[in-house]
């Protein structure tokens, strides 16, 4: 049952007018690229492969997973619960042979697959024109194929748990722009204002952009200048996983303890 919950769900965002501007706008970074790339002196594999880590992270950490980023994946997510219960359709679910944990997994994936592909779209899509770019063929291809998936699970690490989150509040407040209202309020209060306080040292960490290079330079270990953000991938790595967990055993018991009204 939980396959079918995650298939429909899929269709439904696919199929979305929403999922199609995001995805727009998240191709900004690329078609920037294909007119202010740097001239190229050396090429082949090797050189491709210095010049994909280096402009990836740098859209990654100053676009891609900015507050843009951040809020497309709230959009998203927020929606997902919160606009059966704001509809009274969460009810119908609730009495299909389904468990509230399955409904919350299948909305949760599915949500991560949307978002798996208005970023890993534009970050393919950017690996095959710097392919050609750098005339690599498909020896540069094969040897760009591991960072564009290791680019990839980063950004769905560290803002699926910013999706967690957003689905979290999305039952407890029930209605999709108050849940995105106030998930967005409160990473923006975690990464902007709380690191202001005077007993926070380093308050740079607290932004989910500065986490993303630190976790981006446990596998970008050529000359890629990650070397400037400070902390311990598998730290962060842990953090972030945690975060997914407990937003989705409380988003679970939210929808254990909540009364819905026929």
């Amino acid at each position: 049952m939980i396959s079918v919950l995650y298939q429909n769900e899929v269709y439904r965002l696919l199929k979305s007018r929403r999922l199609k501007v995001m995805l727009a706008l998240m191709l900004l970074p690329v078609i920037v690229y294909f007119f202010t790339h740097e001239e190229i002196t050396e090429y082949g594999a090797k050189a491709l492969e210095i010049s994909f880590q280096i402009n990836i992270s740098q859209f990654l950490i100053n676009f891609w997973a900015s507050v843009i980023g951040q809020l497309v994946v709230i959009i998203i997510m927020s929606d997902l619960l919160a606009s059966e219960i704001d509809r009274g359709t969460i009810r119908i679910l609730l009495v299909k042979p389904i468990k509230k944990s399955e409904i919350v997994l299948g909305k949760f994936f599915s949500g991560i697959t949307a978002v798996a592909l208005i970023f890993g779209i534009p970050y393919l899509v950017m690996q095959i024109y710097m392919v050609l770019l750098y005339k690599a063929g498909f020896e540069g291809f094969t040897a760009t194929f591991d960072d564009f998936l290791f680019v990839l699970v980063i950004t769905i690490l560290v803002l699926g748990s910013l999706g967690g989150v957003s689905m979290l509040l999305s039952v407890i407040l029930s209605r999709p722009l108050y849940a995105s209202l106030a998930s967005f309020g409160l990473v923006f209060t975690a990464q902007f204002i709380l690191p202001q306080l005077p007993f926070f040292d380093n308050p740079e960490r607290f932004n989910l952009s500065y986490q993303i290079g630190v976790l981006l330079k446990k596998g970008f270990t050529l000359n890629t200048g990650l070397d400037t953000y400070k902390g311990d991938p598998n730290m962060s790595g842990t953090f972030f996983l945690g975060v997914i967990l407990l937003s989705l055993i409380f988003t679970l018991l939210g929808l254990y303890r909540r009364e819905y009204e026929g």
